[in-house]
C-alpha cells in the first residue's frame, strides 16, 4: 500500500510537471517529462555518459571516504581531551556555518579545480561524522564502562561492546544527511569549478545553452545515483558493524 501511494504520488507531479511544460509552449525552458525521459534513454546508450558518471562518483565518494576517516579521529579525540575539544570545535562551526559557495572558491583559489570537488566533498562530511562520533562516545553509559573495567575487558573489546555500540546509531543518522549533502555540494563544486569531464560541467553547459532536457535529465542521474549511494553506505556501515562485533 506504501508503494502504491508512492507510485500514485509521483504520476500526480508527473502531470503538474506535464501542465507546466505546455502552458510555457517552449520545451526550451522547461522541457515535459517525455522529453526528459527520451534524453535520459539516449543518455543511457553513450559511453561518455559512463565516463563522466564514474569520474564525479568518484571524486565525491573518496572525498567522503576522507572525510569520514578525519571526521572519525577528529570526533574520537574532541570526546577524549577537552582542549581539542574546544579548539576542533571553532574549525566544525566554521564548516557548518560559511556557504559551500564560499568554501568552493576559496579552494579554487588555494588549488584550483582540479581537487575542488574531493575536498568540498570532503568538508561536508568532516563537521556531521565528528559531531556523530563525539555525541555517541559522549553519550556511551558509564555503567558499562565502569563494568567493562570491573571485569577486566581488552581495550578491543571494550571498544567493540561498548564505545561502538554507542556510537553506531549516531554515525549512521549523520551518514545518511551526509551521503545527500555530500552529492549535492560535490555536484555544485563541479558547476561552479567547471571540471573537465564531470556531471556539473554538463549541467552548467546544458544551462548556458538552454537545454532544459538535458538539465533535467541530469538533475536525475544525480539523485538517483545519491539516493543508490546513500543505501549502500548504510548497508556497508551496518555489515562493518556487524563484522567487528562478531571477529
Amino acid at each position: 500500500m506504501k508503494h502504491i501511494k508512492r507510485i500514485v504520488m509521483v504520476l500526480i507531479w508527473l502531470i503538474i510537471w506535464q501542465i507546466a511544460s505546455m502552458m510555457t509552449g517552449l520545451e526550451l525552458l522547461l522541457a515535459s517529462p517525455v522529453t526528459v525521459l527520451r534524453t535520459l534513454a539516449g543518455m543511457l546508450v553513450t559511453r561518455q555518459f559512463y565516463g563522466i558518471l564514474y569520474l564525479s562518483v568518484m571524486h565525491i565518494m573518496s572525498g567522503m571516504l576522507a572525510g569520514c576517516l578525519i571526521g572519525i579521529c577528529a570526533g574520537i579525540l574532541s570526546a577524549r581531551f577537552d582542549f581539542l575539544k574546544e579548539w576542533l570545535g571553532i574549525a566544525v562551526q566554521l564548516m557548518k556555518s560559511l556557504p559551500v559557495a564560499a568554501f568552493i572558491i576559496l579552494v579554487l583559489m588555494w588549488w584550483g579545480s582540479k581537487n575542488v570537488t574531493f575536498i568540498i566533498s570532503a568538508m561536508v562530511v568532516i563537521p556531521m561524522i565528528t559531531t556523530g562520533v563525539k555525541e555517541g562516545i559522549d553519550n556511551t553509559d558509564n555503567k558499562q564502562i565502569e563494568l567493562a573495567r570491573v571485569y577486566d575487558m581488552t581495550a578491543f573489546n571494550t571498544f567493540r561492546y561498548v564505545y561502538l555500540t554507542g556510537v553506531y546509531p549516531y554515525i549512521t543518522a549523520q551518514l545518511k544527511v551526509a551521503a545527500g549533502m555530500c552529492f549535492k555540494a560535490g555536484i555544485s563544486a563541479e558547476i561552479i569549478g567547471l571540471v573537465t569531464g564531470t556531471i556539473g560541467t554538463q549541467m552548467y553547459y546544458a544551462k548556458m545553452y538552454l537545454l532544459s532536457a538535458e538539465l533535467f535529465s541530469w538533475s536525475i542521474v544525480v539523485i538517483v545515483v545519491s539516493l543508490v549511494i546513500e543505501k549502500c553506505i548504510i548497508w556497508l556501515a551496518k555489515m562493518l558493524y556487524k563484522c567487528i562485533q562478531h571477529i
